[in-house]
């Protein structure tokens, strides 16, 4: 009689990455449900669609596409590689158009610019999620450019270019929860939660990009 394959137990390191990346999805669902609450609340303005599309784009699509190609992430488990890339490039895309559209509108209603640590690092952000989506577009077509460059190379410049991206424009978020929109719909303590879970949403999200990143580079100096 065949026997039956026993399925490979998880390790303590596995079992704890996956309880960070549950723990990551409700820190994400929080931040994001607040801050359309606040939006609602507040009502229209260009300051509100800036701190909305912002928050959206960097704490949930782009938090969410990094962690759907992530080992163990409960809602892209079962979905094949293909499936998890799709829905990993789609929400960066997405996520990209609310950060990029967030800054601009931003950008075009104020008459001096770049003074505060949130809009600096939020310019830096913006510059490298441009360099970021070009690098995607290539990453893309990696096999026919592999006559200029090996694909492992593009793997890795994306992975680093889109982790530098996120951090940035979490960061700028960071010091954007200090600004006076934030503190009329938030009190202290809540300022406080949402800075903190930011921090948390950086650490958890780049766990999986920081693992790809380490073995492409593995491969890199192997190779050579």
């Amino acid at each position: 009689m065949e026997k039956i394959s026993e399925k490979k137990s998880p390790t303590v390191g596995e079992v704890c990455v996956n309880l960070f990346n549950n723990l990551n999805h409700i820190l994400v669902g929080f931040v994001s449900i607040y801050m359309t609450y606040g939006a609602f609340k507040t009502g229209y303005s260009i300051l509100t669609l800036h701190a909305i599309l912002c928050a959206l784009g960097y704490q949930l699509l782009m938090a969410e596409g990094i962690l759907a190609l992530a080992p163990g992430n409960v809602w892209s488990y079962f979905f094949t590689r293909r499936t998890k890339t799709i829905l990993h490039w789609v929400l960066q895309a997405l996520g990209a158009i609310f950060a990029l559209t967030g800054m601009i509108v931003e950008y075009r209603n104020r008459n001096r610019h770049f003074r505060s640590i949130h809009a600096k690092l939020g310019l830096a952000s913006g510059v490298f999620l441009i360099v970021t989506l070009v690098n995607g577009l290539t990453n893309l077509y990696s096999k026919e450019l592999s006559r200029f460059i090996r694909p492992v190379f593009q793997r890795f410049f994306h992975n680093l270019m889109a982790l530098c991206t996120f951090v940035l424009g979490m960061a700028s978020l960071y010091y954007g929860y200090e600004k006076r929109w934030v503190r009329n719909i938030a009190s202290t303590e809540l300022c406080w939660m949402l800075k903190i879970f930011g921090i948390f949403t950086i650490f958890f999200s780049s766990i999986a990009a920081l693992r790809n990143g380490y073995e492409q580079l593995r491969n890199i100096v192997q190779r050579d």
